[in-house]
């Protein structure tokens, strides 16, 4: 769900009593890459994890599931990082986080440099700590109407300077309501068309994904901090399966089969530095070993029989430092990021191929900011390298990455946010090898080992209106995408398919936004709306697409006592990419919390009155191929979700760990 408004009122000054001085503290506070958010105590008493929170805030530009426990960009500008006390945090750390030690939550929209590339907003809890003592707790939140649900369990101890912590993540789903179906037009060699549609008849999609993390802290009151996280992830697929009706042009219709199951492990030790250098100097490092196991098995029955396996090992360890100086007027930081990978994946069965993939990134960013008078700036430069070598095929490529942000308050109403940057944008390892796997009787998808990174250029101007019980936004966004990835579709001599990535000219984006919301009871009821229009450019080698659509979303909430309402509707973002226009799933959600002492109680009730709601909508439009694809499911019609948290704390406050990076793989580089 789009997050909802902030649970505090913008500019509100917040009165504190120091000694007979009255000090007022804005709630919101403009920075040049974003805000400083206060939340009130009345969002954090009504929210059981760091979720639950965020979804009472209001953060233009991004979606907040607080059911799914998700959070991302909703325009596809990039991904969403959020950190706990500047580190990089896992959804387990969000599930166990404390709303009430939670003393402000930074949103960057305007990402600097060392963000490293795709990342388009960056969402920073700063958090209070205890010493002496321990907490504990649970955050379970399970879905009534379907089999799937996420539970988290967790503990820390804390004595003088160490801290001690364990968390276990149960998530779990295993859906029979979904339905497929596709209507595809196939331009054979000779000029005829084949007609195939292939529609679910029976489906069953299970996954288990346990997740246990160790964590050991070690901080002295001004000095140093020093971090290990040990975090190991095993997920398991026992077995996934689509009955499909299928019908094509001159034959009798015929039930197909595809099934699937598949495992990983992935180990994860992350060790982590950091060490004040005097009053105005320190250093950061951070070093990460990450280690994936593999194996899956698909199976397609569509046309003849075809089954490969995948055994596949990943190993990583990236290394990263950072030096910062606050000097005046103005604070400079510079440091550098590396990467070292391995792959290895071996194909068995229908599909025989093994993929050696080695891969180097390094990265140096330096980055100052600053303030003169009304007007604030934040001046980054970048320079990275991307290398990858499998067999004979190799690149290395080189791009400078300059960033600038200006921020200009002309009155304490008014706020003019500009963006400048360039950034690179990387294919997934998957898409580099040298691999092709056939996706039904004729389609192919093949790998493309001669992809290379390409640049992205960003111009952002955003506007912002801020009175005690009204905000709002205006925001006008181009993106450049030269040189990038695109889909590239290929017909063979057998009339066969293949779908592959190739850089081709241009992916460019231009959109215009506004958001309002109005307190009409501050802090305890608010409303608002967040509209958008957007222009697709999409240039390939051999087409040209043009698409402009809207998207708009709809909010109310409201918090009296122990009590917490929200009610919102979306209407889905619709983007074309390639030759690919897609609709996500328009939602809707009507919500209830309440808060008994250490008990947190929430109900929520997505996509109301929809029985099958439709969860996804594209079309290809390629020359030569033609689909419109159409997926349904009643596992999210009419969904209601139960939560319940528990959470307990005795000790001390404790000073904050500032925790400003943190690293992981995820890429198994498994083509499908």
């Amino acid at each position: 769900m789009l997050s909802m408004p902030l649970m505090l009122e913008a500019q509100e000054q917040k009165e504190v009593n120091l000694q007979g001085v009255t000090v007022n503290a804005a709630r919101v506070i403009t920075k040049p890459d974003g805000k400083v958010l206060i939340p009130s105590e009345e969002a954090k008493k009504t929210s059981a994890n760091g979720y639950a929170l965020l979804d009472k805030l209001f953060l233009q530009g991004v979606i907040v599931d607080a059911v799914k426990h998700t959070v991302i960009s909703k325009d596809n500008r990039g991904g969403v990082q959020i950190r706990i006390n500047g580190a990089i945090c896992t959804k387990e750390e969000m599930l166990t986080l404390d709303p009430n030690r939670i003393k402000s939550v930074e949103y960057i929209d305007n990402p600097g440099v060392r963000y490293g590339s795709d990342i388009a907003y960056v969402i920073n809890f700063h958090t209070a700590r205890n010493d002496e003592g321990y907490a504990g707790g649970m955050d379970l939140t399970n879905t009534l109407t379907s089999w799937q649900g996420d539970d988290a369990v967790f503990a820390s101890w804390n004595h003088k300077n160490s801290e001690f912590g364990l968390t276990y993540d149960f998530n779990y789903q295993d859906l029979k309501g979904s339905h497929y179906r596709e209507d595809a037009d196939y331009t054979l060699n000779d000029g005829s068309h084949y007609l195939i549609t292939r529609q679910d008849l029976k489906r069953r999609d299970r996954n288990f994904d346990n997740v246990l993390q160790l964590k050991y802290n070690l901080a002295d009151s001004a000095s140093y901090v020093f971090q290990a996280l040990l975090t190991t992830d095993f997920s398991h697929d026992p077995g996934s399966y689509r009955s499909q009706l299928f019908s094509e042009t001159g034959k009798e219709d015929v039930t197909t089969w595809r099934r699937s199951h598949d495992k990983s492990t992935s180990p994860v030790l992350d060790l982590y530095f950091f060490h004040q250098l005097g009053s105005h100097q320190s250093i950061t490092a951070n070093v990460v070993g990450t280690s994936i196991a593999t194996n899956t098995y698909d199976f397609n029955s569509e046309g003849t029989d075809y089954a490969y396996q995948v055994d596949g090992n990943t190993w990583s360890l990236t290394s990263e430092a950072i030096y910062e100086n606050q000097l005046k007027p103005f604070t400079l930081s510079m440091g550098a990021r590396h990467q070292l990978k391995y792959t290895s994946n071996e194909y068995t069965g229908d599909v025989n191929s093994v993929n050696d993939m080695h891969n180097q990134s390094l990265y140096f960013f330096g980055e100052m900011k600053g303030r003169l008078k009304t007007l604030s700036y934040i001046a980054g430069l970048g320079a990275s390298n991307e290398r990858y070598r499998q067999g004979d095929n190799h690149f290395s490529y080189w791009l400078f990455r300059p960033k600038v942000t200006l921020s200009y308050s002309p009155s304490q109403v008014w706020n003019i946010h500009y963006l400048f940057s360039i950034s690179q944008h990387i294919s997934q390892i998957a898409m580099i090898s040298d691999t092709r796997i056939r996706t039904n009787s004729m389609e192919w998808t093949v790998g493309n080992p001669n992809i290379k990174p390409n640049s992205v250029l960003e111009n952002d101007l955003h506007i912002t209106y801020t009175k005690p019980r009204f905000v709002a936004d205006a925001d006008v966004y181009y993106k450049v995408n030269r040189d990038c990835n695109m889909a590239s579709y290929s017909r063979g001599d057998d009339n066969q398919f293949y779908y592959t990535q190739k850089n081709q000219p241009h992916v460019n984006l231009l959109s215009i936004r506004h958001s309002l919301y109005y307190w009409f009871i501050p802090n305890q009821l608010v409303a608002g709306y967040d509209a958008a229009i957007y222009r697709f450019f999409n240039k390939g080698e051999d087409y040209s697409h043009l698409l402009t659509t809207y998207d708009l979303e709809g909010f109310i909430k409201a918090m009296f006592g122990n009590w917490s309402f929200v009610a919102q509707a979306y209407s889905g973002f619709r983007f074309m990419e390639g030759e690919t226009r897609n609709h996500q799933q328009a939602t809707s959600s009507i919500s209830c919390g309440y808060t008994l002492g250490n008990w947190e109680f929430s109900l929520t009730w997505q996509q109301p009155f929809q029985a099958h709601p439709r969860t996804n909508k594209a079309e290809l439009v390629n020359e030569n191929i033609h689909k419109l694809m159409l997926l349904h499911s009643a596992d999210d019609g009419n969904k209601i979700s139960l939560g319940i948290s528990w959470k307990f704390n005795r000790g001390k406050r404790y000073r904050d760990i500032d925790r400003t990076m943190n690293n992981k793989d995820i890429q198994t580089g498994i083509l499908k």
